[in-house]
Formats: structure tokens, sequence, C-alpha cells
């Protein structure tokens, strides 16, 4: 059986559209079993399992959310993942939809490298949940702050009110945690970042710890929500136990050299380190 490349769009892309018929038609020209699947952030992983066999990249259609997805399936099989925007943010991705052709083609010659990214693993009792960007534990919809026991690697960080904390991976930095006031941490750093989520006090700062770190939130009186990549949501009920790490869990994204690097997507899509005005030298 040929090897396999596997196409995941985002429910708003049409499978039989034209962009993923021209990419899929470039594949099978060379050679290359093509299967294509449609996702919804409802799906949980696992889903792509009886696709997985013999798959040799999977290529994401959407935005950050697709891609974050994709990256879930993908990261347990250890199958690479490439990334085309046709969101509106699209950090992730490094490939605009238009480029998909081009893009195909220099993976398929080889002309390609692959870029590590975490994963983290999130353990509540017996349930085990992953994400790329971050792993929040929230109050959800009640109106009050909640308490929040918090350790790392057995250690006592903190008790606190508020309403939720977030551990994110460098990926996630520039994700919910910014949106936050957290830092921006490059991708090839190996860290993860502890943020509480509004806390009630003037002093609770966001925390960059090692990636090797092991976090326990230990929720004792109050119902949360556990959410990962704002996709994955499991309800905690008063005492429940949250184990967040990285355990070497990873995602190989496909880059090309001269594509968009780290500083180049945060001067587009964020307007980092740009001028306050056009005139400006």
């Amino acid at each position: 059986m040929p090897e396999a490349v596997g196409i995941v769009c985002h429910p708003r892309i049409d499978i039989g559209g034209e962009p993923v018929m021209q990419a899929r038609r470039r594949l099978e020209q060379r050679g290359f079993r093509v299967w294509t699947y449609c996702a919804t952030a409802e799906e949980r992983p696992g889903a792509l399992v009886s696709d997985l066999d013999g798959t040799r990249l999977i290529v994401s259609i959407g935005g950050d959310g697709t891609l974050l997805w994709t990256a879930q399936q993908a990261a347990v099989a250890r199958i690479p993942v490439l990334g085309i925007n046709a969101g509106r943010l699209g950090f992730l991705t490094q490939v605009q939809l238009g480029e998909e052709g081009t893009a195909l083609d220099r993976w398929a010659e080889g002309d390609f490298r692959l870029h590590r990214r975490a994963l983290l693993e999130a353990r509540v009792g017996d349930r085990v949940f992953h994400a790329l960007n971050d792993t929040v534990v929230h109050k959800g919809i009640d109106i009050n702050l909640i308490r929040l026991e918090v350790s790392v690697d057995g250690v006592t960080a903190g008790h606190f009110d508020a309403d939720g904390v977030i551990v994110s991976t460098p990926t996630g930095s520039t994700g919910y945690g910014l949106s936050l006031g957290g830092p921006i941490v490059h991708p090839d750093v190996r860290a993860l970042v502890f943020m509480p989520l509004n806390p009630h006090s003037l002093f609770n700062r966001p925390v960059v710890i090692p990636e090797s770190a092991r976090v326990v939130i230990h929720v004792p009186t109050a119902s949360a929500i556990l959410t990962c990549d704002g996709q994955q949501n499991a309800a905690l009920q008063p005492g429940a136990r949250i184990e967040i790490a990285a355990p070497g869990l990873e995602v190989q994204l496909v880059q090309f050299d001269g594509g968009r690097n780290f500083f180049e997507l945060l001067r587009r899509k964020l307007r980092w380190g740009l001028p306050l005005t056009d005139g400006d030298p």
C-alpha cells in the first residue's frame, strides 16, 4: 500500500472545493494515497486513528484551531503536520491558502525542516487530555472567584482566589495567555508559563517554569471546568486534582527556509516591534 497524506479541513472548507482537490491531485500524481477529514472542535482525540496507518504527513487547512486539533491527533502517532492558513490570524501556520501547491512540492522533494512543539498532558483521575497551546482550569459561568491550590514539583506555589489558572507552552504564549498580559516565549525555549486568571491580588504575575515541571492544581471547594486548547472540556467537582506536565509528547510542524520567521509573525499578526506611526524612523 502506498504511503498516505491526510488532509484535515475546517468545516467551512469545502473538501470537494478546488484548493483541496488541487492539493489532492498534486499528491496523487507523486504516488501518495490521500485521505480527507472534516474536523469539528467537538470531536475527541482518536478520531483519526483508523486513517493514520501508513500516513506520512497530515495537512491542516483552516485556522489555528484546526491546526491545534490536528496536532493533538498527529502527535500520538508521531506524524508531522503542515499547516495551511485559511482563517483570520493563522499564527501557527507558515503557509497561506493559495501557496499550498508550492509547499507540498517542497515537502515531497525533502526541502523542509521539522520544528518541535511540546504538548501538555492534563490528568484528572484516569482521564487524560492533551494541549498544544494551553490547559486552563476556570470557574465557568459562576460569578464568584474560586480558590485554587497550586504546587510545582511537589512544592507549594500558592493559593489563588481567581477566575482560574492557565498553564501554557511557548506555542500557547501568543494565545490566551498573551491576552491576559503573559509573556511571549520563543517557541525554541523549553519552558512552560503558569499564570493566575484574573486573580484577586495586586501582585500575582505569570511565572516561567521549566518544561520538565509538574504542576498540580487542587480545587478544594468549588466546581470548575478544564479546557485544553479551548476544545476539550471536563467538568471538575469540588476536591478535583489536575496534574499538568509536558511528558515528552510533541508534534513536528513542517516549516520551510525563507518562510515567515517568528519575529516576522509577531510583526505581521500582532504588530509587535512596529513604530507608533508609519512616519516614524
